[in-house]
């Protein structure tokens, strides 16, 4: 199977180089020829497959029980109707182009001619919308058998081992995982309850869940006679409300696309939860927090959902396009301030920690125990 998986992944990359290549050069006349003897060197590996392996169960919470292709849409279509597409958006808008340097030719265009200038026009621009939307899927077929080369015969796989095999960002990894298992590329995809991990079966996720409920149990057994003391009240209202913003800030994030942007809200994101962790275990620094809980984070959240809002408008004018970009900015901004508060309750750790070190060295060198004069006859 591996040796089968290997020889589609070098057709495919031979494919996509002569894609890209084309559409670079703009020149679609080869393609064709190159598409065609790929198809039929795919065509005689799929004939030479004879039987699909099977697995055995021995881990049931990480491995494919049964055929591995059970998991995951087929491909091999969509990569056709893919590339049939980028040489059927080839071709129109090699005719569009074609009639309007004709017309640009014409010494006395007449009302017709105009006519079928604007008709030119039209047809280049559906072409080139054509191309886009398969150039699209390609890339996501790309990106998709990449992610099953990652998890092999693993049915579990956490988004940060994905955004590092593939080089993308980890918000990234999660929502273009997101969409393919909406799209159907993951037969039984599921996501764990924290977002962090991805999950290719049903039946792992069954054992998944069984897990997280006895642990919960569990924990909730072992903490259910200190819960009273385990926070002050008012400890507790402030460390949930923060969470609460938390939760707010991912959602948001999943709904924005942008990369660049979702790096910036992931930085945001990991800064605020450190924030209130700390604040947990040290409430004494929830004073300093009253800023932050009444207003920067209300109004990051608005920011952010505004963002969301205008980023899914299907025409992005002058005035939003301006919008997004003084948001952007202002994210930018946000993320210095709180890294700067983050700084600042650590600052009585910082503290506390030097003094300790301080008193360290000076107990060390009465005992004649430092680098400038080890005392050995001392008891």
């Amino acid at each position: 199977m591996a040796e089968f998986e290997l020889d589609l992944d070098e057709l495919g990359m031979r494919i996509g180089q002569a894609v890209d290549q084309a559409i670079r050069s703009q020149d679609f006349q080869k393609l064709n020829q190159k598409v065609t003897q790929a198809v039929e060197q795919k065509v005689r590996i799929v004939s030479q497959q004879t039987a699909k392996p099977k697995v055995v169960n021995q881990n049931p919470n990480h491995m494919i029980t049964g055929s591995v292709d059970r998991l995951y849409a087929p491909t091999t279509g969509k990569s056709a109707l893919g590339i049939l597409g980028l040489v059927i958006a080839g071709n129109v808008i090699l005719f569009g182009a074609t009639a309007i340097l004709g017309f640009t030719m014409t010494e006395n265009p007449t009302s017709s001619d105009y006519s079928a200038l604007v008709f030119c026009l039209v047809v280049v621009a559906i072409g080139a919308l054509l191309m886009l939307g398969c150039v699209k899927l390609l890339k996501t077929l790309e990106r998709f058998k990449h992610y099953k080369r990652i998890l092999g015969y693993n049915t579990h796989c956490t988004f940060a081992k994905l955004a590092r095999d593939t080089g993308k960002s980890e918000s990234f990894v999660r929502k273009d995982v997101q969409n393919m298992i909406r799209q159907g590329y993951f037969k039984e995809g599921h996501l764990d309850a924290d977002h962090t991990s991805l999950i290719t079966s049903h039946e792992t996720y069954r054992y998944y869940e069984s897990c997280a409920a006895q642990q919960k149990a569990a924990v909730a057994a072992r903490t259910s006679t200190t819960v009273q003391k385990a926070l002050d009240p008012r400890v507790k209202e402030v460390v949930d409300r923060g969470n609460s913003f938390v939760r707010q800030i991912r959602k948001c994030n999943d709904e924005i696309p942008g990369e660049e942007i979702s790096n910036k809200i992931d930085r945001m994101e990991h800064v605020v939860q450190t924030i209130f962790t700390h604040a947990q275990a040290h409430p004494e620094v929830i004073p300093d927090l009253k800023k932050l809980m009444e207003y920067y984070l209300p109004m990051t959240v608005k920011l952010l959902s505004a963002y969301a809002e205008m980023d899914r408008q299907p025409v992005q004018g002058e005035t939003i396009l301006a919008s997004k970009k003084e948001i952007e900015d202002t994210l930018d901004t946000l993320n210095l301030a709180f890294e700067k508060l983050l700084d600042s309750v650590f600052e009585n750790t910082a503290l506390d920690v030097s003094s300790d070190i301080s008193v360290l060295n000076t107990l060390l060198a009465q005992e004649g125990l430092t680098e400038d004069g080890i005392d050995l006859t001392k008891d």
